[in-house]
């Protein structure tokens, strides 16, 4: 069963989760086994002429080829469906806390072309909880269709947009072992690539992000608050990275696959060297990473239709 919810108010969502409103319903040594989580709908009236250009003078620079001539960057759709998520992540059949969830990767398939004020409905569910060494990961799935679509019943050549995004709710643990590949992420082994460009990020990277797309996460935003919430100080939002990684490589007619891996997060103010290689006709390879400290702050593939 589907539950239809009005847009969601990010900012609403994260006053309550500071305030204690949303809390895990997991003891340390609950279990996961069985539990669903209900799904959630909601229309967004579309994209809006202004915010494409917000997102286009934080990011296109130069570069306004690609999808950013008429149809959607993959990224400022996203960015729509992102208050939907939040919206599922907050709800009481959610066993998570909302704040303090890390940020692990996306993937992306885009299927058709976006337009401006084209309005939309989001579908969003929780799927495939599993245990973490530092906590429990989770999957939350997003299906991208246009306005007037049953979405219990829609088909795929109905869908536009569609994403997975892995969280980790850190001190939150299920019953059973960790997935045997957990390796400590951002540690040890790591060659860079040949650079191709370098990214210098203010301290204001984070509160940009925030004006065009709505989420003031704390921890991409305040200091003070993201040392609460157990980093050092302000880090860049992951979905920054991946606009910044993809700028312009995009197709106008869409049809493409992207990924992204989060590991050492970006200290603001920090600067990210950043590599594109072409692996085979048609793909490419993302790397970005801290050359003082030789750590890689994530890895992604855009695969071209």
């Amino acid at each position: 069963m589907t539950r239809t919810i009005d847009l969601p108010n990010l900012s609403s969502l994260y006053r309550r989760a500071a305030l204690g409103a949303l809390k895990s319903k997991l003891s340390s040594n609950g279990s996961l086994r069985g539990l669903t989580v209900e799904p959630v709908v909601a229309r967004h009236p579309g994209i809006s002429e202004q915010q494409v250009e917000d997102y286009r003078r934080l990011f296109a620079g130069e570069a306004f080829d690609g999808a950013h001539r008429g149809a959607l960057p993959s990224v400022l759709i996203h960015i729509a469906a992102f208050p939907v998520q939040m919206g599922l992540m907050s709800s009481k059949d959610f066993p998570l806390p909302l704040l303090g969830m890390v940020h692990l990767a996306n993937t992306v398939e885009h299927h058709q072309p976006v337009m401006p004020n084209t309005s939309l409905q989001i579908l969003v569910k929780a799927q495939n909880f599993r245990a973490h060494r530092k906590g429990t990961q989770v999957d939350i799935t997003v299906d991208v269709y246009p306005q007037g679509v049953d979405v219990d019943s829609a088909d795929q050549s109905e869908l536009l947009w569609s994403g997975v995004s892995t969280y980790l709710g850190i001190g939150t643990f299920v019953a059973g072992k960790p997935e045997g590949e957990q390796s400590r992420r951002g540690q040890g082994g790591f060659t860079p690539p040949r650079k191709t460009a370098q990214w210098n990020l203010g301290a204001g990277a984070g509160r940009d992000y925030a004006a065009v797309s709505g989420d003031y996460n704390p921890i991409h935003v305040s200091n003070l608050a993201a040392k609460a919430l157990g980093q050092r100080g302000m880090i860049a939002h992951g979905m920054y990275s991946a606009a910044r990684m993809l700028e312009g490589r995009e197709p106008e007619s869409a049809g493409h696959r992207w990924s992204i891996e989060f590991e050492a997060p970006v200290a603001l103010p920090g600067t990210v060297n950043f590599a594109v290689e072409d692996i085979s006709d048609g793909t490419q390879r993302f790397t970005g990473w801290n050359a003082r400290k030789n750590r890689r702050h994530f890895t992604g593939e855009l695969i071209l239709p």
